[in-house]
């Protein structure tokens, strides 16, 4: 059974196969998203890659083509000698796991399912969401702090609403007077015209 290792890549990856006493049969630079087509036309081998965000997508490729996969932990690969002296190649990583994977079974991190990782992603972005709406919410009390303003009690879902009964009351003038941050694009085109006409941010 030959060997293929794989340096993956954003946009390019590095492929290395070798026979199994090590010979070097091919290396060259191959487009990351063609990977799967690449993989179909290869007699069945053992590949190898990295653990990285493209490694399990290119792990399903593989198996599909009916080849044994070896998806190496990052800390694994350090050992191995890629990227040593600080000196990382795409082309010296590929020809080391390849060389390694011809001398031992080198062992692989656990590949979820293709569902595990889609629900994985979801709770992902669903984080990311929460965070990013905690500290936007955060930013606008301490600013309704700085200028004297309070917003109602409530939950979270419901900041937008209450604070545009803020903004309301502002504008009646139930509120101290100041006027409310602009929402979107028109906010950003105010710090655009705010840096324009002062003369601090003149760089000439």
């Amino acid at each position: 059974m030959d060997h293929c290792a794989i340096d993956l890549g954003g946009r390019k990856s590095q492929v290395c196969v070798r026979s199994p006493d090590g010979r070097l049969l091919f290396e060259g630079p191959y487009d990351t998203h063609s990977l799967p087509e690449f993989l179909r036309l290869l007699p069945r081998s053992r590949v190898i890659v990295e653990t990285a965000a493209e490694a399990f997508r290119v792990a399903d490729a593989a198996k599909e083509a009916g080849h044994e996969v070896r998806v190496v932990p990052a800390t694994l690969v350090r050992s191995l000698g890629v990227g040593a002296r600080k000196t990382k190649t795409d082309r010296r990583d590929a020809r080391t796991l390849s060389e390694v994977s011809c001398r031992i079974d080198l062992p692989s991190v656990h590949i979820p399912s293709t569902r595990s990782r889609e629900w994985k992603a979801i709770c992902g972005m669903h984080d990311a969401l929460i965070t990013a709406r905690t500290k936007l919410i955060n930013n606008l009390r301490g600013w309704l702090r700085g200028q004297g303003l309070r917003i109602g009690p409530g939950k979270a879902e419901t900041f937008a609403e209450r604070m545009a009964n803020v903004r309301l009351d502002v504008q009646q003038g139930l509120g101290c007077g100041t006027e409310l941050p602009a929402p979107g694009p028109e906010l950003g085109r105010q710090r655009v015209s705010a840096a324009a006409r002062s003369t601090a941010c003149d760089i000439s």
